[in-house]
């Protein structure tokens, strides 16, 4: 607060001593008149020279030093003057004038008490003496003393302004506006009380009164670059963050050296999501001030923000580092950083961190949660996400995360009224909508998935991850066509995106293209020679036409590349296709080492421990699969396969049922129950699953090859080369399929040539029984 401490020099009645001495004091009166302040004070000397004790010359000499700011010596003449003459009051109060100039607050409240017992009814003497107190954070006394000014001299407008700053540093906004009030009825056109009184409102979060008041208090003082800076505050309090940044542009336009105007500059940018530009801003305020832990939380925010981790990870630390316990949110943010790093572990101890500071804090303890499934501690995972729910209830983030969880602990319905709840609170969270559609299909809610995966594509037609994540989901619930007219869509945003050729291969493979599927992973290897993704996938498509040395080599090719859940599942099915089922074994092994929660190595380990046969154990695989993966029909299929190997055909046709009561258009259940049937003489009802098998799957070449061989038993040629056909058509390198066309044709005298060819190509596939049929019908 500024202080109105105006020295006068006091012209009194001159009773001089000797002629000589008043000439001197007369002359230095006048040239105080004129303000010639140093000439009077040499005259006041030249009158002390010739006496010494002159009160009213060391006096005068007094007045004069402090107009010329020579405080330190106007102290030593004022007091010179009270040792003369100790009643005199003005000495006093000017002295203690000269103390506050000084600083010398406490000296200058002794002096102005002093001066009120000789002058009691001073205004000014109580004001200046509330100004000191002000200056010693005495409030209370400065309020008492502008009580007792304001008694003598009640229109007075400035008591009433500096009684309101005195109230305002105690807290008593409300009091101070009174007194704004007040003083402004006496200066109606006092910039400088408008913008107390704005300053006041804002104390008491009365933002728009206080913006009303700067506007009045900036129309008449258009240079006053602090209210243009508090304005801007309180329109930051207001929400009109773009107003804000006008006015601290404006701010630092008048004075860019006004205190952390900086900082709350690249506040208000964030707040508007100009990131980069309050990186500047925070850049700037940390240069003026380098150990402001809170500049480099704000400013690592801000990275963050646009992306940046490395650096928002370095301004983080660097927060931390200066302030160890001063910023929960440092903490906060950068265990968002470490989650996203895959560093769980410091993720959890961050969010640990700011749990302990405030348990209410959801978002530590969404972070903390998402962190803990990761590390598959699912149970603590959901009490936490739980937590952050009861904490805010409106954060659909937390209600996505806890999906997921739930989907992770198998309770698919709970997990898509998370998903389902998220959307609600953020009809474009895209995310959300993929993985509710993910979990509808897994429920066989087809329709449902569908619709949202078609929102997602909707929202994001250039999008390369929600054109593979819908295409991914497309094959899910088998609809592999689907699939690949999404990758082919995807393929044309971006041609050099491996995933998407992968992903199209795998689905023209379902569909029987084999050729199709082989030529996308070898453009993957075209583009990324060391993928092993490529090489684990045409591993498993040569496994599924028979060539399992082939397909061995390209699965190790990948194992040796990286390691994976997929490639060992792959491995050990091409080793059970070559009868090795203790290496199979030996790869599902290696698989759970890498997930021990795959339902699917599970099942192809219990079918193969059934080949050995172990049925004991294969059922106790069977038995664990279903525990993580109760919705996947596959793990009926797959029992209902092991209980056919183990000659239990009747059960097996059990496990199938099932499997079709969870899933109506899974092909391959009808067409192993077919099989099953098959076996057990039920040859109507083998006809009417492999038929159904083929309706449900028009790609299923063993549908077509087993429908095949029940119309040769029924003595149906036609109608079985029909079936080989199809089944050659979608693999052209069924030797199973050749064979059997061959071996009607060769008895039929015009088909002939063609079964000879027919029993060429299966034996040029590798099927040794086909040699012999061409030795006894070709030769």
């Amino acid at each position: 607060m500024g202080k109105l401490l105006l020295i006068l020099s006091l012209i009194l009645p001159i009773w001089a001593n000797a002629q000589t001495t008043a000439s001197y004091i007369q002359a230095g009166n006048a040239k105080d008149k004129v303000k010639n302040y140093n000439g009077a004070i040499q005259d006041y000397t030249h009158a002390l020279q010739l006496d010494s004790t002159n009160v009213n010359a060391i006096f005068y000499r007094a007045n004069s030093r402090t107009n010329t700011g020579d405080f330190a010596g106007a102290i030593a003449d004022y007091t010179q003057t009270i040792r003369l003459k100790s009643d005199k009051g003005e000495a006093y109060y000017y002295r203690a004038n000269a103390h506050s100039n000084l600083q010398h607050y406490e000296d200058a409240v002794k002096d102005y008490t002093t001066a009120l017992r000789y002058l009691p009814n001073n205004a000014d003497i109580y004001h200046y003496r509330a100004n000191a107190k002000s200056n010693l954070k005495d409030f209370i006394g400065a309020v008492d003393d502008f009580n007792k000014a304001i008694q003598l001299k009640p229109n007075n407008a400035d008591l009433y302004t500096y009684r309101g700053v005195a109230k305002s540093n105690m807290g008593d906004n409300a009091g101070a506006i009174l007194d704004y009030d007040r003083a402004i009825k006496f200066k109606p056109n006092s910039s400088e009380l408008y913008y107390y009184r704005a300053n006041a409102k804002a104390a008491l979060k009365n933002y728009n009164g206080s913006i009303l008041d700067f506007d009045k208090a900036i129309a008449l003082n258009p240079r006053n670059a602090e209210a243009f800076y508090y304005r801007g505050n309180a329109k930051v309090n207001m929400g009109n963050n773009q107003g804000a940044i006008n006015d601290y542009n404006q701010a630092m336009r008048l004075n860019p050296k006004l205190s952390e105007l900086n900082h709350y500059l690249a506040n208000a940018k964030i707040n508007v999501a100009d990131n980069r530009g309050a990186i500047v801003e925070y850049t700037k305020a940390i240069t003026q001030n380098p150990n402001n832990a809170e500049l480099y939380v704000r400013r690592g925010v801000a990275r963050l923000n646009i992306g940046d981790k490395v650096n928002a990870l370095a301004d983080l630390n660097k927060a931390i580092q200066l302030s160890p316990d001063g910023y929960p949110e440092a903490y906060r943010a950068r265990a968002g950083i470490r989650y996203d790093n895959k560093d769980y572990e410091g993720a959890i101890d961050d969010a640990d961190f700011v749990i302990k500071s405030n348990d209410k804090d959801d978002g530590a303890f969404a972070i903390r949660g998402n962190s803990k499934a990761e590390l598959k501690d699912t149970v603590n995972a959901l009490s936490d996400l739980n937590t952050a729910i009861e904490l805010n209830n409106r954060n659909s983030y937390t209600y996505y995360s806890r999906g997921n969880v739930k989907r992770d602990l198998k309770d698919l319905r709970g997990a898509v009224e998370d998903y389902t709840r998220a959307i609600e609170l953020r009809p474009d969270y895209m995310d959300a909508y993929l993985e509710r559609g993910n979990v509808r299909a897994r429920l066989r809610n087809f329709a449902g998935a569908a619709q949202d995966y078609q929102r997602v594509l909707d929202n994001s037609p250039r999008s390369e991850e929600a054109y593979l994540k819908l295409g991914n989901a497309r094959a899910l619930f088998r609809d592999y066509q689907g699939a690949i007219d999404t990758y082919n869509l995807g393929i044309k945003i971006n041609p050099k995106n491996t995933a998407f050729f992968i992903k199209r291969g795998v689905a023209k493979s379902k569909l029987g293209d084999t050729q199709g599927a082989a030529r996308d992973f070898n453009q993957v290897l075209r583009i990324d020679t060391g993928s092993a993704e490529a090489y684990q996938n045409r591993g498993n498509l040569k496994a599924g036409y028979g060539d399992f040395e082939g397909a061995l080599a390209d699965i190790n090719k990948a194992i040796s590349q990286r390691q994976s859940e997929e490639a060992y599942l792959f491995l050990g099915n091409a080793k059970a296709g070559l009868n090795d089922h203790l290496g199979a074994i030996d790869a599902y092994n290696k698989a759970l080492d890498i997930n021990t929660n795959s339902a699917k190595a599970y099942y192809f380990r219990g079918l193969s421990k059934a080949y050995l046969p172990d049925s004991l154990s294969a059922m106790d695989d069977f038995k664990k699969a279903y525990e993580n993966d109760p919705q996947d029909e596959d793990v009926f299929v797959y029992r209902g396969l092991a209980k056919f190997a183990l000659q239990d055909s009747i059960n097996a046709i059990q496990e199938y049922n099932t499997a079709i009561d969870m899933n109506p258009n899974n092909s391959d259940a009808y067409l192993y129950r077919g099989v099953a049937k098959f076996k057990l003489q039920d040859y109507r009802g083998a006809m009417l699953d492999y038929t159904t098998a083929i309706q449900m799957n028009a790609a299923n070449k063993m549908a077509f090859l087993r429908r095949g061989e029940l119309k040769v038993q029924q003595r149906d040629s036609r109608g079985a080369i029909d079936d080989f056909t199809a089944a050659i058509a979608l693999d052209t390198r069924l030797r199973q399929a050749y064979y059997q066309r061959g071996m009607i044709r060769v008895q039929v005298s015009a088909e002939k040539i063609n079964g000879c060819m027919d029993l060429s190509k299966a034996g040029e596939l590798g099927l040794k029984e086909a040699y012999d049929a061409i030795r006894k019908y070709c030769n």
